[in-house]
């Protein structure tokens, strides 16, 4: 029964007594696995992984499961607030406080270099690499910001290091971002071709690229680059590539071939990672009635 617990998230705790352990995989499997934690749950859970912050034994695991427990609530809150912010709009057409409530809800696109940029975080990776500076994942993280801010410059600098490190085909890849960042797109796309073509047995190439790819509204280019990356890709499969085509056809109108797509992320889904229930099967499944729902509108 334990087991069970673990398995399907469920308290059964005034039932029977679970380790340690198998309650930080419960908790891993419910932040995946429910859309929508009831207070209940949250609560006891937060007061566990508090609790056990405080043990030197366990504090590493208990505090990141902490951290992600914060992150799903404020997703939650997120798509509450969502709907609310589209009826407020609705309701007042001109309310400009809306409009900030839908792009705070949803992530929406701001301008704003003051309210976008990502220095504070910059800093962290910075002055963690500074203490960990053979950290390869790291060096991954920072580029990453440091790339949407447009510091290219630093991003030379810090490809430079992390290829001294560790060659691999992240060096091209990052190499083709900064370059697009810099304006040129035609040699970026160069980069990438010449990446794909070093490294062709590798889907990850081609989920980089497709995504990059999608970005320049290249569409045709990126569903290309996501097939082969499915192809290529050994089980257990991710659905990413699944769900970017996806995207991509409703992006363009085509619902039928959407829902195809989102089928094909439950199938993976089931037959890959065996999963049969939990968000995992439920969110394709909700995008595809809200597909249905559209096509049935036309």
């Amino acid at each position: 029964m334990p087991t069970l617990s673990v398995t399907l998230g469920t308290s059964i705790d005034s039932l029977f007594s679970l380790t340690d352990e198998s309650r930080f995989a419960r908790i891993d499997n419910m932040l995946w696995d429910k859309r929508f934690l009831t207070q209940q749950e949250f609560d006891e859970e937060e007061h566990f992984l508090q609790e056990k912050c405080r043990e030197e034994e366990t504090r590493s695991r208990a505090t990141l499961l902490l951290a992600e427990l914060y992150c799903k609530r404020a997703r939650e809150y997120n798509d509450l607030a969502s709907p609310l912010a589209r009826q407020a709009l609705a309701l007042n057409p001109d309310c400009k406080e809306a409009h900030n409530a839908i792009f705070d809800a949803e992530h929406g696109a701001y301008l704003d270099w003051n309210a976008t940029n990502h220095y504070r975080t910059i800093v962290f990776y910075q002055e963690f690499l500074a203490a960990h500076p053979e950290n390869h994942s790291a060096h991954l993280w920072l580029l990453d910001l440091l790339i949407a801010d447009r510091r290219c410059a630093e991003a030379r600098e810090v490809l430079d290091k992390m290829h001294r490190l560790k060659p691999t085909y992240n060096d091209d890849f990052y190499l083709g971002c900064i370059l697009l960042q810099e304006g040129h797109t035609d040699d970026a796309l160069a980069q990438w071709e010449a990446m794909c073509a070093k490294y062709p047995d590798t889907w990850e190439v081609y989920v980089m690229r497709a995504s990059e790819l999608a970005k320049l509204a290249h569409y045709d280019e990126a569903i290309a680059d996501y097939e082969k990356a499915m192809a290529l890709m050994p089980p257990p499969r991710f659905v990413d590539p699944a769900e970017a085509i996806a995207q991509i056809c409703e992006i363009r109108g085509d619902y039928e071939t959407a829902i195809t797509y989102y089928e094909k992320v439950i199938a993976i889904e089931k037959a890959d990672w065996h999963e049969t229930q939990g968000e995992a099967i439920d969110a394709p499944q909700r995008s595809i009635a809200r597909l249905r729902e559209k096509l049935a509108s036309r």
